[in-house]
């Protein structure tokens, strides 16, 4: 007996398909249907479902190319209007199939939108995973090389040696600075960060002595690097209703509904 190839779904003929479809629904006319026809029978319609709907074609042409044709094509029909003349069926028509275009251009670019931002959001997650993962083992690295170092200085051991590594100890090539007591410090040596406006501290400098203090801090008025106090300006604006050099604008964004 000759053997017969069985083809996949996919492969096979859509008229194989409707035949088959056919017995077993004949089938199931004279019999009770059991669960496994009605399996057999789903996914046979979904092949043949998916043999015979035609995909539309991919358009091409970008949302800049539709948006210039429909401008061109709203531009003849205000000719149209002043002229006092009727829109032709034809330009009624083209003018239909570009806003169906348009239409689909743009729901081809939200479901783009949509899909990068989906991967971005699982990436982001997977960043955030990873990092935790990795602050953890830099933490359990810093404490196994705590351990090592007390264990080895407790004994004096300059290095624990295994069959395929070693653990050392190494002096390290700078010394770190270690500050015991801040209050034994001298005077000049400590200082702090302070933050004055530029009218305090102008004010400040103008009752100064001439010296070198009152260099400094002229020197300072002078720089370029002063910054803007955001949130002092946020608050003075509603009083003072206009501050010169400064304005507020409201921008736009684009988003996806």
């Amino acid at each position: 007996m000759a053997a017969v190839a069985v083809l996949p779904l996919a492969q096979e003929p859509v008229g194989n398909l409707a035949r088959r479809l056919a017995d077993l629904i004949e089938g199931a006319d004279q019999h009770p249907m059991p669960d496994a026809m009605r399996d057999q029978i789903a996914v046979r319609l979904d092949a043949l479902r998916s043999r015979v709907v035609r995909k539309p074609e991919r358009d091409h042409r970008s949302l800049f190319e539709l948006d210039d044709r429909l401008i061109e094509l709203m531009s003849q029909v205000e000719d149209a209007t002043e002229a006092g003349t009727e829109i032709t069926p034809e330009l009624a028509q083209e003018i239909d199939t570009y806003f169906e275009a348009h239409r689909r251009k743009v729901d081809r670019i939200a479901g783009y939108w949509r899909w990068q931002q989906s991967i971005a959001d699982i990436c982001s997650k997977e960043a955030e995973r990873l990092s935790a993962r990795k602050r953890a083992a830099e933490i359990r690295v810093t404490r196994l090389k705590g351990f090592l170092m007390a264990f080895m200085t407790a004994r004096a051991i300059k290095k624990l040696e295994g069959q395929k590594s070693e653990i050392a100890t190494q002096r390290n090539s700078t010394a770190s600075l270690v500050i015991d007591d801040l209050l034994q410090l001298p005077a000049e040596l400590v200082e702090r960060s302070i933050r004055f406006t530029k009218a305090e501290l102008k004010e400040i400098a103008s009752q100064l002595p001439e010296g070198h203090m009152r260099c400094r801090l002229d020197w300072t008025l002078k720089a370029n690097d002063w910054e803007p106090n955001r949130e002092s300006i946020r608050a003075a604006l509603p009083m003072e209703h206009t501050i010169p050099g400064v304005r507020m604008v409201t921008g736009a964004h684009v988003r996806i509904r």
